[in-house]
């Protein structure tokens, strides 16, 4: 019968806990630098973007109709003057794309396109208040949409924005 003795037990062969630490915290750093480079999140990126974007319009329609009903400008035409500019707006909504350079005078100043005011270096581009990033996979469907306020059957319908992000 074979005898133990204690020199046994330092024969054994294996990994020791820390050298598992070790070896996980490794692999855990290798896949942190790796990962990024096989999941692509821009798509991700440019539809928060233009979620961004929404926003920025919601809140200049909220800002411009508030001073356009402080200001009893709730017609067909008018204008309100925001941080010293004049603004279109269109039943107490702001106007898609204003008539004209800013002037103080009915009917002339800047659309919601010019409130806004995005930073062309964004890859943001513009026109007549359809808001589109420059740089989506499908430039058309990856887009803010701005449409005036209407007016029909003495009823007043609210300006609106809406986001198309399946090109995005």
């Amino acid at each position: 019968m074979k005898k133990l003795t204690s020199n046994s037990f330092n024969a054994q062969k294996g990994f020791t806990l820390i050298e598992l630490v070790v070896v996980i915290v490794i692999l855990g750093i290798l896949a942190a630098t790796a990962a990024p480079k096989f999941i692509d999140l821009t798509g991700d990126a440019k539809t928060s973007v233009m979620q961004g974007v929404q926003g920025s319009v919601n809140s200049a329609i909220n800002l411009v109709h508030a001073k356009a009903l402080v200001s009893n400008q709730t017609g067909a035409t008018g204008e309100v003057l925001v941080n010293g500019e004049y603004y279109a707006v269109k039943y107490g909504y702001p106007a898609a794309a204003g008539a004209g350079t800013p002037a103080g005078t009915t009917g002339n100043g800047w659309g919601i396109d010019k409130l806004i005011e995005l930073d062309n270096g964004s890859a943001i581009t513009y026109a007549t208040a359809v808001f589109t990033h420059g740089q989506a996979s499908d430039t058309a469907n990856c887009t803010v949409t701005y449409s005036d306020a209407t007016f029909a059957s003495s009823v007043v319908t609210a300006a609106k924005s809406t986001i198309v992000t399946s090109g995005c």
